[in-house]
């Protein structure tokens, strides 16, 4: 592999993309505001790519909403979706893709999506720093329920 988690955060600090292969594995691209995954069919699960693209919107200097636009290609099933989350709920946008996929019919296995979760961490340094978060501050758990 051509990364590992702490560079990858420090390439995503810096603004700096990368790409990570592994025929095995399949690959991995990040850029900030883009993440883009595909993993080989194997004897036990289907192949996919999934394609996330992210940005901010509201005013400075605290952005109101995270605005994600999904697109996977699992099999025949080709999905295209755009949702936006609040910003104090925006880092749990895998529950919200997991919740997208499983709407469209995609049986998706807990490790499909968060077994991966390190390969999110640039994605999350780059949308704390996006939407301006800062550690300890508060979420609101009625959107937190609704929104996720």
């Amino acid at each position: 592999m051509l990364w590992a988690g702490c560079a990858a955060t420090n390439a995503a600090s810096l603004g700096v993309s990368y790409r990570a292969l592994r025929r095995d594995e399949g690959e991995t691209v990040f850029r900030p505001g883009h993440v883009e995954i595909s993993r080989p069919p194997t004897d036990v699960r289907p192949g996919y790519r999934l394609t996330l693209d992210y940005h901010v919107e509201g005013a400075e200097p605290r952005p109101e909403w995270a605005c994600f636009h999904l697109c996977v290609e699992a099999g025949q099933m080709r999905i295209d979706e755009r949702f936006r989350m609040h910003r104090d709920v925006a880092c749990n946008f895998l529950q919200r893709v997991r919740q997208c996929l499983r709407a469209h019919g995609v049986q998706v296995r807990q490790d499909i999506l968060f077994g991966f979760h390190g390969l999110y961490d640039p994605l999350y340094a780059d949308l704390r720093e996006q939407l301006h978060l800062q550690p300890g501050e508060a979420v609101d758990l009625d959107r937190f329920l609704r929104e996720g």
